[in-house]
């Protein structure tokens, strides 16, 4: 959903002294909700000036920057961009310019703690992955998680991932359970118990990463932390777009292809507009199965569009709209099994994967008397279908080994949420916002095993899901001193839970049906305590409690004569302490953000298997984490920038359920006690443009598979080198990048058909090393 921008459009009173750049362009953001990031504005040696009246912040920012080195672009209507001024790609002669420093430290405003603030100064662990980085890094989540400390990914496939935030993870499976991690598309909830959607992250322009409980903010399903996917939103001042197209070569899979669009289009200027956004995208298959011989049979297709329009009402109100829509069609996995090689199968029934995302929603945001009052309304359909290869059953039916057998999983959500908050103005020294929100889920799931030859069905199950919510919520800050800040948040929740299922098998003694209905509800408070020390404009210190939950269920598929244990599991609650500290030494172009935390969690929710190879949700015990995460940004020249990224962590698990783990201290699931990120980034001029180039190294350190028995299946212990290199002018940009270089092909997932995991070992290979070349065009 687009949130309508706050200030940052309308005209509105200014008043910023004559004082440095770099602070007067944080003043204006505060001021006026934008945006601002870029070069270092010292770099723009911009004259101190006073400015003062009504006006917008792009009439402001323009103010502040005439007769400096310094221009800006503003990518919608939020955000502003500082440029060094660089020539049109063809004038001639070109002028001198100065060194283009790259990306440095800069002030960037967040709205994941539900208010407009500084990241640098936010009383909580908050990353941000800025345009820029997703735009030449690739365009999936999963091409950027590893540069940020403590976000993880699953590597099931496209569309089937699941998000993990600071070591704390309920296992590798996507069954029943509930996300433990929030992902929402500007303000809408884009997840339940579904997996990653995998949007291609187009025309973005962050994504903030909000680690830590957050049941009080948020409530059910961000257990361990959110994610934010924000996109641009319609510039209502100038018509624009962009075209991007680039190709993906590698000597092990089949080449790659990607496209995009952008059009941004004022319909009524600076009052109404709309921005549209296209694009597909084909990543070459790699496997190959050698009983047919067949090569990249794991080929994935993925197209979808984003439509979005930004009515500016008045100077005080604003009405956005948007719709998003992808579909994924994968056309088998991409595990191995066997010792047949690091890319080889072989192959019985192909295992393709469909996912269709489907998302409207609709905002209203406006200044009242007592603050900033905005009405979210949210729609979402979620439709998945799997297929796997169950020949490993056809004994429970007295078949034949040689009998193959497919199970066919088919997925349905629709998810409609309502939200109204009310958020004070934050210039006052009492803070408060308050807000109640609602939400209404149907699940239909639709299991299917059949006989492949004949098609005769022996087992299906139809079952209906139905979930109710009611929250309310609130947050107090609260001035203690100049230096000192308290915060506290709660949130109250009531959900009930209606089951439907109707199960339908054949066995050799007949044909068996089941009805299976439940109901059950809950009501959980959640809190969140936090205490914050400034004692200058670059220390942040705080310290936090939080709170996370999600409720329990019902497991109602299994095979005739062997009922679903247990047929209920009970919610799972997370309690987090954690203390950070974020420091800038600007006279290093040094910052360093540190967060050490404590996580326990209980009656830890995790999707395990049956012994039949069906899933099954269990708690399965008690999980403890602590950990230390670490972000680093240092700028030692003005062309280059290195960063540093890791989590150190020691997940456990304690109190373990004996039915699924035979001992304590077992550790969680896929989450490895050590993972970092280096990267470089280097940028000169180069004739009338810019010349940029960067690295990233991934370490991924090892760690197991699941709980219990196949605790032994281990992952990780291997390194990823990626490089690109670009040319930029103004309007064009040409990319280069490499991934995987060094041919990385450990085992990133080992979960790949879980009828056969226990059967023949098995494991996912990164993707082989790809060569990518792009284009882009900027109008």
């Amino acid at each position: 959903m687009l949130a309508a921008p706050a200030l940052a459009a309308q005209t509105v009173p200014i008043d910023i002294p004559a004082e440095p750049l770099a602070q007067a362009v944080v003043d204006l953001a505060r001021q006026t909700g934008s945006n601002i990031g870029g070069v270092d504005p010292a770099r723009c040696a911009a004259p101190s000036r006073a400015i003062r009246g009504a006006m917008t912040a792009r009439a402001a920012l323009d103010r502040l920057l005439r007769g400096s080195h310094c221009r800006f672009d503003q990518p919608d209507a939020d955000t502003f961009v500082l440029k060094l001024r660089l020539p049109p790609l063809l004038r001639l002669p070109a002028p001198h310019h100065e060194e283009i420093p790259a990306d440095a430290p800069t002030e960037v405003m967040v709205t994941a703690n539900r208010r407009l603030q500084n990241a640098a100064t936010a009383a909580s662990a908050i990353s941000v992955i800025n345009a820029d980085t997703l735009a030449r890094r690739g365009g999936d989540l999963s091409d950027v998680a590893a540069q940020e400390a403590g976000l993880t990914l699953t590597n099931l496939g496209a569309g089937r991932n699941k998000i993990l935030l600071r070591g704390l993870s309920d296992g590798v499976f996507t069954g029943r359970t509930q996300s433990s991690v929030g992902l929402y598309l500007d303000e809408a909830p884009i997840t339940y118990n579904a997996p990653d959607p995998d949007l291609l992250l187009v025309d973005m322009a962050r994504i903030e990463v909000l680690k830590g409980p957050q049941g009080a903010l948020y409530g059910e399903g961000s257990i361990s932390g959110v994610v934010r996917l924000v996109t641009r939103a319609p510039d209502l001042s100038r018509f624009g777009g962009s075209l991007n197209a680039g190709v993906g070569l590698s000597d092990q899979a089949a080449a790659s292809s990607r496209w995009d669009g952008v059009l941004n289009l004022p319909v009524i200027k600076d009052r109404l507009g709309l921005r549209v956004v296209a694009y597909s995208d084909e990543a070459g298959g790699y496997i190959r199965d050698v009983s047919s011989g067949q090569t990249h049979i794991n080929n994935v297709q993925r197209f979808g569009s984003r439509v979005s329009a930004l009515w500016r009402v008045n100077a005080d109100w604003s009405v956005s709209a948007s719709q998003a829509t992808q579909h994924i069609n994968a056309k088998d996995s991409q595990y191995v099994s066997g010792n047949l090689g690091a890319y080889a199968r072989d192959l019985i029934v192909r295992e393709p994967h469909d996912n269709d995302f489907n998302q409207a929603s609709f905002d209203v945001q406006g200044r009242t008397g007592l603050g900033t009052l905005k009405l979210s309304l949210n729609h979402l359909h979620h439709h998945l279908d799997s297929r796997y290869d169950a020949s490993p059953l056809s004994g429970q039916y007295g078949l034949p080994a040689t009998t193959e057998l497919i199970y066919d999983q088919g997925q349905a959500v629709e998810l409609t949420t309502r939200e109204l908050t009310l958020v004070s103005p934050s210039d006052q020294r009492l803070r408060w916002l308050a807000g109640v929100f609602s939400a209404q889920s149907t699940e239909r799931l639709t299991p299917r095993l059949t006989e492949l030859t004949t098609r005769r069905p022996l087992y299906s199950e139809q079952r209906h899901d139905r979930i109710t919510t009611l929250a309310a919520f609130g947050e107090l800050s609260y001035d203690l001193t100049p230096h000192w800040t308290a915060v506290m948040g709660l949130r109250q929740t009531d959900t009930r839970h209606d089951l439907d299922s109707h199960i339908e098998t054949e066995t050799i003694g007949g044909d068996h049906d089941e009805q299976i209905s439940d109901r059950a509800s809950t009501v959980r408070l959640s809190h969140q305590v936090t205490l914050r020390y400034r004692p200058n404009d670059t220390a942040t210190y705080y310290l936090q409690s939080g709170e996370g939950y999600r409720g329990g269920g019902f497991n109602t598929t299994h095979l005739y004569g062997t009922p679903a244990v247990p047929v209920r599991y009970a919610g799972d609650e997370l309690n987090s302490y954690e203390a950070g500290a974020k420091l800038r030494f600007p006279a290093a172009n040094l910052q360093l953000d540190l967060a050490v935390f404590k996580a326990y969690w209980r009656d830890l929710q995790s999707d395990q298997l049956q012994a039949d190879g069906l899933p099954v949700t269990v708690n399965i015990g008690n999980g403890v984490n602590t950990g230390l995460e670490v972000e680093a940004t240092w700028r030692p020249v003005p062309a280059l920038t290195l960063k540093a990224a890791g989590l150190i962590n020691e997940p456990r698990l304690t109190r373990p359920n004996p039915d699924f783990v035979t001992s304590e201290d077992s550790g969680l699931p896929y989450i490895a006690r050590q993972s970092f990120n280096l990267s470089a980034d280097w940028q000169r001029p180069q004739g009338q443009a810019a010349w940029r180039a960067g690295a990233d190294l991934i370490w991924r350190g090892r760690s197991h598979l699941n709980f219990g028995p196949l605790q032994n299946i281990e992952m990780g212990g291997y390194a990823e080198l990626g490089f690109y290199t670009s040319l930029e002018s103004d309007t064009m940009r040409v990319n280069l990048r490499l991934e995987n270089a060094l041919g990385a092909d450990g085992n990133s997932f080992a979960y790949g058909n879980p009828f056969s995991l226990g059967l023949t070992p098995q494991q996912t290979p990164p993707r082989p090393g790809t060569l990518w070349i792009s284009l882009s065009r900027d109008f």
